[in-house]
């Protein structure tokens, strides 16, 4: 079972610059944050490399506090640490970490087009779903494009392993077609008269799938 800190900084990789402004302590690839939790507890993360680790040492006595690692704790002041531990990192991954969910094939191409173009880069909002992004105009704030991992059987594929989806708005006579024709899916999560998604598996020429994200944003 992977650790809070595991789950907190998986597909994610240090953006270094952003480490001194934070108010880490280091240079290089080895940095050092001390942030206060709970009562006297206080929390020191360290950064070498890709590698982040974290220790909770109690004030009082000097002794590491690890109770609010194990799942199976429980209680009102192990609530407390586990969700100011939590808070800490998940901030600190905002912040001074990059996501590496989307660093390859078509989804890195789209990404690479837009920020490009427009400077509109992937935001992820949900952590309960880290895998999932969205890209937005920077002028109405309106979503056009979504960047999703999913079960393949979630869209009407076969297996459950997990695919990459582009998920953009179009005219419900576009969804209609592209439906027929085998060439795009049902939306995943979004409404399906008024989007629909292609899987990013080189299938769908590039040039395509940006005409279709061009089309989505001017509908936002």
């Amino acid at each position: 079972m992977s650790s809070i800190q595991e789950t907190v900084f998986a597909n994610r990789q240090p953006d270094w610059p952003k480490f001194a402004e934070y108010g880490f302590k280091g240079s290089g690839t080895d940095w050092a944050y001390t942030s206060p939790l709970v009562g006297e507890l206080q929390l020191t993360v360290t950064i070498h490399g890709d590698t982040v680790t974290t220790t909770v040492i109690d004030g009082d006595n000097g002794a590491p506090y690890v109770l609010h690692l194990d799942p199976a704790n429980s209680g009102l002041f192990v609530g407390q640490v586990r969700g100011a531990y939590l808070t800490v990192l998940e901030d600190i991954a905002a912040k001074c970490f990059t996501s590496t969910t989307f660093a390859s094939g078509q989804s890195a191409a789209i990404i690479a087009e837009l920020t490009t173009k427009y400077n509109e880069t992937p935001e992820f909002l949900w952590q309960k779903f880290p895998n999932n992004a969205i890209i937005r105009r920077a002028d109405n704030r309106k979503w056009y494009a979504l960047l999703v991992k999913v079960a393949a059987d979630k869209v009407g594929l076969a297996g459950s392993e997990l695919v990459d989806l582009l998920i953009v708005r179009a005219e419900p006579a576009t969804i209609t077609a592209k439906l027929q024709a085998g060439t795009a899916l049902p939306a995943y999560h979004m409404n399906k008269q008024h989007w629909l998604s292609y899987q990013l598996n080189q299938q769908t020429p590039l040039a395509d799938l940006m005409a279709a994200i061009e089309a989505s944003r001017k509908l936002a």
